[in-house]
């Protein structure tokens, strides 16, 4: 039995790249590892196997492994990327949030021109299936601006702390 696409779930691909301002401002440091991999698996538990976006069966072997993603909103005008919540999901569609990584690893020969495609192509797909798009930054200056912060639980944290 085929499990269903949920559209605020599929949203999770809308999220943009992160600003370069909080590329080393990540919950996981935040909180520690050891709660992190406490999030990991509750995640895993809940997906049941499933990527919680395109509801891929992911069997646990290596090399296909469900993985845990942050959800965010976007304050555009303050500067702010919020914590909302977290999902369990595969591979493709982490990367397929995490373009520029992505990229990176296209120029560096990490991913091959064809999967780099295949993933873009999934992607892309499910967002025009509910009628989706990326968020963009309203301007480059914005997406490049050092100030940006990252709310967590509340408080806020940015590259100065």
């Amino acid at each position: 039995m085929e499990k269903k696409l949920d559209i605020e779930l599929v949203k999770v691909l809308t999220q943009p790249i992160v600003p370069p301002a909080l590329h080393y401002v990540t919950p996981r440091k935040i909180m520690g590892q050891s709660k992190w991999n406490k999030l990991k698996k509750e995640y895993r538990l809940l997906a049941d196997h499933h990527c919680m976006i395109c509801q891929r069966y992911v069997s646990h072997t290596p090399g296909d492994w469900l993985e845990l993603h942050e959800c965010y909103e976007y304050d555009f005008e303050n500067l702010v990327q919020k914590l909302v919540g977290y999902v369990s999901i595969c591979h493709e569609c982490h990367m397929f949030i995490h373009q520029g990584l992505l990229r990176i690893q296209l120029q560096n020969g990490e991913v091959s021109a064809e999967n780099y495609q295949k993933i873009l192509d999934k992607g892309n797909g499910l967002l025009r299936q509910f009628g989706l798009q990326k968020i963009t930054y309203p301007s480059e200056e914005v997406f490049l601006s050092s100030d940006w912060e990252l709310d967590f639980d509340g408080k806020l944290y940015g590259e100065r702390e």
